[in-house]
């Protein structure tokens, strides 16, 4: 092999190692949502959201590990493969990226919607269900502090500023609902960040993957042509 299929090489460990760092992150990042999960009163589109970036970092960890060791044994099927998974998992990211940006808004797999239903049919039974999320993030009701005028219930105190209601204006306008997928946002743009990250490095990968794989089979067919 030439000194560029060296280079080649040696870049394309280099990208995979950076990308065995990355998917570690995004497990760890998804532990760190399942685990707010488990301490809110009642999780709400964290489990999804957590499920999926874990699943994703793992998928990434062993798409690394294997261009790792493709690259090393210099296998052609094995770099085809590897170039194949690439193009696969910068699709998959793409969705995961477009579920991020526009699925918080819909309710992850609709288990937002779903959960504040939930939780407003309960605080119609019995005051206080969305007293957690409310005293949490600062708003009031599931669409806006008229919700508990429709119903006729009195505003509760975890709908008020230091739990006072004396005073309209001390009364959380927003809708907890809005202000949970707010809060979703937030923690889900280090994720985009890390996902646009992977992608251009992939991009990279494949193509460097593509270029190991030309070389090799080259290689291979001057190597055929000497013996002949």
């Amino acid at each position: 092999m030439g000194l560029a299929a060296t280079t080649v090489k040696h870049l394309l460990l280099l990208l995979n190692f950076v990308f065995s760092v990355l998917g570690l992150a995004l497990i760890g990042f998804g532990i760190f949502f399942l685990i707010s999960a488990a301490e809110n009163a009642v999780s709400i589109g964290e489990n999804v959201a957590g499920g999926l970036i874990i699943g994703l970092g793992v998928v990434i960890l062993i798409i690394a590990i294997f261009g790792c060791l493709a690259a090393i044994h210099e296998a052609p099927v094995r770099l085809l493969i590897y170039v194949g998974a690439v193009v696969l998992l910068i699709l998959s990211q793409l969705l995961f990226l477009s579920m991020a940006s526009h699925g918080t808004k819909d309710g992850i797999s609709g288990s937002i919607n779903e959960g504040f239903e939930r939780l407003w049919e309960a605080e119609r039974n019995e005051s206080g269900a969305l007293a957690y999320y409310e005293n949490w993030l600062q708003c009031c009701g599931v669409n806006s502090h008229e919700d508990y005028w429709i119903i006729h219930h009195a505003i509760p105190s975890s709908c008020c500023l230091e739990k006072n209601c004396a005073d309209q204006s001390r009364v959380y306008k927003a809708g907890c609902k809005a202000k949970f997928v707010d809060y979703l946002d937030d923690k889900l743009l280090v994720f985009k960040i890390v996902c646009w990250l992977l992608i251009i490095g992939e991009v990279v990968g494949a193509v460097f993957g593509w270029m190991l794989y030309s070389s090799v089979k080259n290689q291979s067919r001057r190597n055929n042509a000497v013996w002949m």
